[in-house]
């Protein structure tokens, strides 16, 4: 997050030297996405976004196609410099645009107005063609479900071609959070909160856009590289205050490792120029953690978890078609299911599975709160019965 306090050539030069310390403590020798986002990138100078990129170049090779993203706010002040961002490197936006009403903007607290964001939408789109994105919130303080839809169908006009649709979240210490729980706002029911997320699935295939993710729509060739090396577990540096990566250590066994950097820039940037690279938190995943995670963060894409993905993390006990074997065969013979919900989610076709994935169907995506627990809670049974019958040998 770019504070206007902090002094921004010493960021710059600690990002550079953080980022190209944990290139080197991964041994990443291959960057295919790159993601300037946290809080305001955008306020930053063009010329240190551009440093920055050079560094990275310098310490690893980026890949011809490679996506750099840039998050941005947009007031017309941050939409001035986008040109300028495009020369420095970035060649992929995402605004956040969140509503399109002065009325809302200002109950979720934004600086910019309904039309500003539509001019910064017209500027994108013509800076970064067929490469703006941009985040829209519903289930917001007393919209109902005809205004989302009024509003989605109003974006679908002016968007580019990928749009993240998120369900308000109240964070705790707020004005908004206060005023929900004192009731001098109201949320939607739940029962609203599902028909919009519906009527929002619906409008989107209308206007051909393929929800590959559960908040994530986009036109084809437009998903996101860079959240998609999220939700398929790949490693990721997270450079900056505040930062989390996940990063596997050749010099540390070929462990992979959670990390959390500093938050507070100040402290952070000391953390770098004594030679730390800004952690604060740094944990070894095990096997069961790291699966876990592959579930968590897989099962909210449309195509699930591979067992490619599954087998390059899994000991040969807890191999893809070892796990789910059972699960696979009692797809095809309904009558020996198990009386449990996972097996009742397979027959019921919320979730689909073969020996080559395991992944929510269409209808399965919208319920992930049941199928995710239930898969985690399977495979913790299956990993408590193998180290069990381990320890009796």
């Amino acid at each position: 997050m770019v504070q206007h306090s902090v002094d921004h050539d010493r960021m710059t030069k600690c990002m550079i030297r953080a980022v190209q310390g944990l290139l080197q403590l991964g041994h990443i020798g291959t960057v295919t996405s790159i993601y300037f986002g946290g809080g305001t990138p955008s306020l930053c100078k063009p010329q240190h976004i551009q440093e920055i990129i050079t560094a990275i170049s310098q310490s690893a090779t980026l890949v011809d196609n490679v996506e750099i993203t840039m998050e941005a706010n947009p007031t017309s002040t941050e939409m001035e410099k986008m040109r300028q961002f495009k020369q420095a490197g970035i060649n992929r936006l995402s605004i956040g645009i969140q509503a399109l009403n002065d009325h809302d903007l200002k109950v979720l607290g934004r600086d910019h107005s309904a039309k500003e964001a539509q001019v910064a939408i017209s500027i994108g789109k013509n800076d970064f063609p067929k490469r703006t994105s941009i985040d829209l919130i519903f289930a917001r303080p007393h919209q109902t479900v005809f205004d989302w839809s009024a509003e989605l169908e109003k974006a679908i006009t002016i968007c580019d071609n990928h749009v993240s649709l998120y369900q308000l979240t109240l964070e705790p210490g707020t004005k908004l959070y206060k005023q929900v729980h004192q009731q001098s706002l109201h949320l939607p029911d739940e029962d609203a909160i599902a028909q919009m997320y519906q009527n929002a699935i619906d409008i989107m295939h209308h206007y051909g856009y393929q929800r590959y993710e559960v908040s994530n729509f986009a036109k084809e060739g437009a998903q996101s590289r860079h959240n998609l090396s999220y939700w398929t577990s790949n490693d990721y540096v997270g450079v900056g205050p505040g930062a989390h990566g996940r990063l596997t250590i050749p010099s540390l066994g070929h462990q992979r490792y959670a990390m959390v950097q500093c938050l507070s820039p100040n402290q952070w940037m000391s953390m770098v120029e004594q030679g730390k690279l800004g952690i604060q938190k740094m944990q070894q995943q095990s096997e069961l953690e790291r699966l876990t995670e592959l579930i968590l963060l897989g099962m909210r894409t449309q195509k699930g978890v591979s067992s490619h993905q599954w087998d390059n993390i899994a000991s040969p006990n807890l191999q893809f078609n070892k796990v789910f074997r059972l699960l696979y065969h009692e797809s095809k013979e309904s009558e020996n299911s198990n009386n449990t919900l996972l097996h009742y989610l397979i027959q019921d076709q919320f979730i689909a599975i073969d020996n080559k994935s395991i992944r929510p169907t269409f209808q399965g995506i919208s319920i992930l709160n049941q199928i995710v627990p239930s898969i985690v809670m399977y495979l913790e049974d299956y990993y408590s019965q193998q180290h069990d019958m381990l320890s009796d040998n």
